[in-house]
């Protein structure tokens, strides 16, 4: 078994849909440095793992129709043609750029929470200086920061209109989730908790407030831990007085964690329960918000 063989089986193995230059370089690395697959030795094991070496490794592949160019991102992503999976929209995307996830009401229908089907699939990823912060951290993490390590960009793919024919909305943050893996993918989700939080900073990406107030109406009291966490894992004053009030007003749920919150509540101000209808004066007293909704 020679190194071409090893990483063959290894992504056969990874049953992966898809694979980025950056980490077929690592998984080559590792082999590199291991000298054997499963306990087998490789034979005629090249003097070292480059960027060349990379791309002969790369066109023998090919030539074996092992991988194959990805045609939604074509440079720098291949399809692994022998996964038993083509990978979900949903999947090839956190693989593209691995600190985005699935947010809004995309994650609100997956967790079951909507009866609404978004034609677009709703993704959330840091804002490009997060971003960016994040790649390094990887980078050293995966120790490929050392300068003889001749490995290829860790790029951050840019998003075209369709992702696998399914339409695609990115949303920057300044305020990353700690996105959930799905069980069995690489998809990457915003765990229930935030998923509840998001619909009240952006509700307009989320169905609405007149959708939101629904769920959490129905649906909150039964997440209502997982949702004060959520909360409070944003960093914006308005979805802590707007989920301050529901919870308090509308569901009657009195908690200390919740009481915290009406030090958000700014009195004077024009902060509405709905970002999209006009100021009315109808308000809460306790948390300062017009109830516009």
């Amino acid at each position: 078994m020679n190194l071409n063989d090893a990483l063959e089986a290894a992504l056969i193995e990874s049953d992966t849909p898809v694979i980025t230059d950056y980490e077929f370089f690592r998984l080559g690395a590792r082999l590199h440095a291991a000298g054997s697959w499963q306990g087998t030795p490789l034979s005629r094991l090249p003097s070292d793992w480059d960027h060349t070496r990379m791309r002969n490794a790369q066109r023998r592949l090919r030539a074996r129709q092992v991988i194959a160019p990805d045609a939604d991102f074509h440079m720098g992503m291949w399809r692994v043609v022998q996964s038993s999976r083509a990978g979900s929209p949903e999947e090839i995307a956190s693989i593209a750029d691995p600190f985005c996830y699935v947010s809004h009401l995309s994650a609100m229908e997956r967790y079951g929470l909507t009866d609404r089907s978004p034609e677009a699939l709703h993704l959330s990823t840091p804002w490009r200086p997060i971003w960016n912060a994040m790649r390094d951290e990887r980078v050293t993490a995966d120790s490929m920061e050392r300068p003889h390590v001749d490995a290829p960009n860790f790029i951050r793919f840019g998003f075209k209109d369709k992702v696998r024919r399914r339409p695609v909305m990115v949303h920057e943050t300044r305020h990353p989730a700690i996105p959930t893996t799905v069980r069995g993918e690489r998809t990457r989700i915003t765990d229930i908790g935030r998923t509840f939080a998001d619909m009240l900073d952006n509700p307009e990406l989320c169905g609405g407030i007149r959708h939101v107030l629904d769920i959490w109406e129905n649906q909150a009291l039964n997440w209502s831990d997982a949702i004060i966490t959520g909360i409070d894992s944003l960093n914006t004053k308005i979805a802590k007085v707007r989920a301050g009030y529901i919870f308090t007003e509308r569901l009657g749920l009195e908690d200390k964690r919740i009481a915290k919150w009406q030090e958000f509540a700014q009195r004077g101000g024009s902060r509405k329960l709905d970002p999209d209808s006009p100021y009315v004066p109808i308000f809460s007293e306790r948390w300062m918000l017009s109830i516009n909704a």
